[in-house]
């Protein structure tokens, strides 16, 4: 038998085995999707990760193609990140798929805050926006006079936040209409937390401002040496927040009043974070202090290779925060003790948030959503 006779009777047997076989195989299954606890974190090489929050290993890794400054911000089963190129992307939580890009006309540096299936962020372009993160649509636009680097807070039926035009802005929550504004004199770029009667924060004018939630009236101002980028919160009856004066201070929350303030040996960008009764803030001297809310006193510090502004967040037991040294730090809370650092190749500006799958968020104070 010649070759070619003989190779065509091969193929022709092979085709009649495969023929044969049974046509109603079961199609291969998705493997199903894990959910893991996750912190996540950008910086200036334009990169969104998430990693263990135990181990630091990275899950995945999301490129937002421009500087990463303002902060994540997770809801249900999403994430959602902003690029300082006006861009903000709804990604799967667990996987980092882009689900949705938004695009605006201006520089974000806000930090986006989701309250009930909406989110509120401000824009280089004077505006303050509701989105509707379901639908993918931006239900109403608030302007503003300046730029709106601050990031919102939401309180009752309220969207408060700063601008560049030296005012504090109230909002509907539903409806996007103006309810109140108060004048500072100077830029605003601290985020707000709202507390009982009285919504709190810090100016470029030095000043930290209680206004009346319901009116819009100035109650009472503390006057600190410099500018005020650090997001305040409200803990214990206390208002706590960080100042370019180099210190962190504390102030009764109804007077005004000072029950202590702790010298530093440079800036104080970075938003408190309390929990039992500790106090925990970053600061451009490298360091991340851990204080008593009695009176102030350094319970630990821990310095970085790089400046602080990044704000911290606790998840079982360790704090999280960034630093310019390009690392991402998980700290024990009661020592200080280094559980594990991160090279994630990019100075960072903006602050880690953690989804805990134990039916909360973990978010930095930057966010506005500070909580006692």
């Amino acid at each position: 038998m010649n070759a070619p006779l003989k190779l065509f009777l091969l193929l022709t047997i092979f085709s009649f085995t495969l023929l044969s076989c049974d046509k109603n195989m079961s199609a291969d299954s998705a493997l199903p999707l894990v959910k893991t606890p996750s912190v996540y974190i950008g910086s200036q090489n334009a990169v969104l990760y998430a990693l263990d929050p135990q181990t630091g290993d990275k899950r995945w890794e999301f490129n937002a193609g421009g500087n990463i400054q303002g902060s994540p911000c997770v809801y249900n089963d999403w994430v959602f990140v902003v690029s300082e190129l006006g861009q903000l992307f709804k990604l799967n939580a667990y996987t980092g798929e882009k689900l949705h890009v938004f695009g605006f006309t201006s520089q974000i540096l806000s930090t986006p805050m989701v309250k009930d299936g909406f989110l509120y962020i401000g824009s280089g372009d004077g505006n303050l926006y509701c989105i509707d993160i379901s639908a993918n649509t931006i239900k109403w636009t608030y302007p503003t006079g300046g730029a709106v680097h601050s990031s919102p807070t939401v309180f009752n039926n309220f969207v408060i936040v700063g601008s560049y035009d030296a005012k504090v802005h109230a909002v509907d929550k539903n409806t996007g209409t103006g309810v109140w504004t108060c004048s500072t004199s100077g830029p605003v770029y601290s985020s707000p937390t709202a507390k009982g009667n009285f919504v709190y924060v810090g100016c470029a004018d030095g000043r930290l401002y209680a206004i009346d939630i319901a009116t819009g009236n100035n109650v009472w101002t503390y006057q600190t040496g410099s500018e005020i980028q650090s997001s305040p919160i409200c803990y214990s009856g206390n208002i706590i927040f960080g100042s370019n004066d180099q210190k962190i201070h504390c102030l009764d929350s109804a007077s005004g009043k000072k029950r202590w303030a702790v010298q530093t040996t440079d800036r104080i960008v970075s938003s408190p974070l309390a929990l039992n009764q500790v106090i925990y803030v970053g600061a451009y001297d490298y360091n991340l202090y851990a204080l008593r809310i009695i009176d102030g006193s350094v319970k630990w510090k821990f310095k970085t290779d790089g400046l602080i502004k990044s704000s911290p967040v606790i998840y079982q037991n360790k704090v999280y925060f960034g630093s310019y040294d390009k690392y991402l730090y998980a700290l024990d809370t009661s020592k200080g003790a280094l559980m594990w650092k991160k090279n994630i190749n990019g100075l960072i500006e903006c602050s880690p948030v953690v989804n805990g799958l134990d039916g909360g968020n973990y978010n930095a104070s930057i966010s506005g959503a500070s909580k006692e």
